[in-house]
Formats: structure tokens, sequence, C-alpha cells
């Protein structure tokens, strides 16, 4: 009996030790074509650096919660002239509130890239805790959908991030 309890108590310690990996990027998915994507793109330089300065940080928020639940998705970066940023989280089951809120904090405070005349917007396809990568190929957050069903029809991403921030315009940094 003792060897079945020292065994189970074995296999927690290294379930413990096991947590997972926080934070997996898998893929970088561009919303816009590539002409307008190299129209709008001062340095491709310091666009992979906020992405990479997003990495960081999005791992920083996941580790900073508490929650160490595995959800797979998109995080969803948008840049507009004026070094105004935005960021959706697009999850096929939701991280914690906690862990949510942690990455939006975390990610809004990493200083955008320079961009001219319109937005220009990726998402990052990532897995926190281990979880498998989605099956999705593109993101479609809620408040996407919800400014879609406001519009009554398919919107552009450009149409989309004029109403978008035109109904929650963030203040630029």
């Amino acid at each position: 009996m003792r060897a079945w309890i020292g065994l189970a108590w074995l296999l927690a310690m290294v379930a413990v030790v096991h947590a997972g990996e926080p934070f997996t990027k898998h893929n970088v998915v561009l919303l816009q074509p590539s002409s307008v994507l190299e129209a709008r793109v001062v340095s491709l330089d310091a666009m992979a650096q906020y992405i990479r300065n997003v990495e960081v940080a999005a791992k920083e928020g996941v580790l900073a919660a508490r929650s160490t639940r595995p959800a797979a998705g998109f995080i969803v970066l948008a840049v507009q002239p004026g070094e105004r940023s935005r960021v959706w989280l697009d999850f096929d089951s939701p991280p914690s509130f906690e862990t949510g809120q942690q990455l939006v904090a975390r990610i809004n405070a990493v200083k955008p890239f320079e961009v001219r005349s319109g937005p220009v917007v990726v998402a990052l396809k990532v897995g926190l805790w281990d979880a498998f990568e989605s099956k999705r190929i593109a993101p479609s957050p809620a408040e996407w959908k919800a400014a879609t069903h406001k519009a009554g029809k398919q919107l552009e991403i450009d149409e989309l991030m004029e109403q978008l921030w035109r109904d929650g315009t963030p203040a630029p940094r």
C-alpha cells in the first residue's frame, strides 16, 4: 500500500513540474493583401520587432495570471497611423477572465510600429499552456462580428477598422 501512495505522490509531483509551455506562437496571419501591407508598413524590421515585443508581453501576461487553463486561438493586432493600436482576443475556448485581462493590458502597453495611410491588421495564432493549435485559419473576434451585424453586410478589413475605431476610439499613446 505504501508503494502505491509513494507512486501516486511521485506522479502528482511530475504533473506539477510539467505545467506546460505558457505561450506558443504557431503562426502570424496577415489579414490584408501584401500590396496593402507594403504601402502601409514604414519598416518591416519595426513591424517584426513589434510582433516579437507583443509575444514577450503576451507570455508575461499569461504568467501573471493565476490560471493554467489551456486555450487556443488568435491575438489580433491593429495599428493605425499616429501610433494607435488595438488588440482583440479570439480563442476557441477562452482563457480565464484574468488571463484575458492580463494579455490585453500587457499587449496594449507595447509601443506600436509606424504605419501610413491606413490600418495594418495581423493576428498571432497562439496556444496557451500547451493547448492544441486552433483548426481555424483566421480570426473573427466577437466585436468584429457585432460590427458586421450592425452594418448589415460583410465588411472589408479597412471598413471594419474604421467602424471599430469610430465606435471605440482609443486615445493615441
